[in-house]
């Protein structure tokens, strides 16, 4: 078995598909101003208008990752009062891993964004200098 067989069951949760849908929003976006678009007026004005909201989106990440490692640990509880006993090893593992993987995956996803987002921050520093 190879290990993308052994955690196939992490993407039926919605919160992981939520931190990836965020995080390919905020990084296509912030590709896009920071690499692609030349610097202008209308790029600079763009950039105003977003970097607030990319920011706060931002921000919600790691939120959404505790919001993950929450309903894993609900999810364990909930099983382990259903199973009395039985494959409670197996229950355990299998909600502590979702757990600890929506946290892990909320706060690496979230990284790279603000460094992105110190790097747009920048340039849009040095284009309001060299526009004076």
């Amino acid at each position: 078995m190879s290990i993308f067989s052994d955690y196939i069951f992490l993407l039926d949760s919605a919160v992981i598909w939520a931190i990836l849908i965020v995080s390919i929003f905020c990084y296509g976006l912030l590709i896009e101003l920071c690499f692609i678009n030349t610097n202008t007026e209308v790029w600079f004005n763009r950039t105003q208008n977003w970097v607030k909201s990319i920011t706060i989106t931002l921000s919600s990440l790691p939120l959404l990752g505790l919001l993950g490692t929450i309903m894993g640990l609900l999810t364990t509880f909930f099983r382990m009062s259903q199973e009395n006993g039985f494959n409670i090893q197996e229950v355990i593992s299998g909600g502590i891993a979702e757990a600890m993987f929506t946290t892990q995956l909320g706060l690496i996803m979230v990284i790279p964004g603000l460094l992105l987002l110190s790097y747009l921050n920048s340039q849009r520093n040095k284009w309001v200098a060299l526009s004076l």
